[in-house]
């Protein structure tokens, strides 16, 4: 039988939706407010990894007024009112994935929490077509580890080969090549200039990603 891709998975943020400024923004003015000299760079840090892994990240460098849960509700309390009005969904992406449904697996394997992936994928019309969705809760560990891939990939059944995983950063980049899936690099929402050379092809956002486009790209890959 002639190996071919069978599942395609997408990240969330920064790849589906343009959200990663947003975060780096909430990030921002909460610190502000908190007195907490966070830089762009610190602020930057979310982007591809689960909000619990960034507080982690903050809590090194810097003193809180408050505890480390208070912080994370305080940010995703924040970070979900800014999205119901900053949603901006990257170039065909919405319409890349009605195309692949029905003719692969369908997943998403997000760093959000479930409640902020839901909100985003209901508001773009697409939450039908993914038949596993995973957010912070559903795996141990944040991208880069490959936790949140490889689950998805065993509850599809398939060998990392047969999977191909559309990513924006540097942490999801790593993490899908950890599941040892093919990982197709998004460019036009890396606002944070994550290097994106670990990715087996790059491209500028989503027009002109369809069935075809990916059946190409398994023949480039797998012959």
């Amino acid at each position: 039988m002639k190996k071919k891709i069978e599942a395609v998975i997408f990240d969330l943020d920064g790849t589906l939706i343009d959200t990663e400024p947003v975060a780096a923004k909430v990030v921002m003015k909460c610190f502000q407010e908190w007195g907490v000299p966070a830089s762009k760079d610190d602020a930057g840090f979310v982007a591809g990894r689960t909000w619990m892994m960034a507080i982690d990240f903050f809590f090194q460098k810097y003193q809180f007024p408050y505890s480390r849960e208070e912080v994370l509700d305080k940010l995703l309390e924040r970070y979900s009112e800014a999205l119901k009005s900053d949603i901006i969904q990257v170039p065909g992406s919405a319409k890349t994935v009605q195309s692949l449904a029905g003719n692969f697996k369908i997943g998403l394997v997000s760093g959000s929490n479930r409640r902020e992936i839901f909100y985003a994928i209901q508001h773009l019309g697409i939450e039908k077509h993914f038949e596993i969705v995973l957010g912070a809760e559903d795996y141990p560990r944040s991208k880069p580890a490959p936790d949140g891939y490889l689950k998805a990939l065993k509850y599809f059944g398939l060998e990392p080969w047969q999977v191909l995983i559309f990513e924006d950063s540097e942490p999801g980049i790593q993490s899908a090549r950890a599941a040892g899936a093919w990982v197709v690099a998004i460019e036009a929402t890396n606002h944070f200039s994550h290097p994106l050379s670990h990715s087996h092809e790059r491209i500028r956002d989503f027009t002109g990603v369809d069935t075809e486009w990916v059946k190409k790209f398994s023949q480039r890959m797998l012959g």
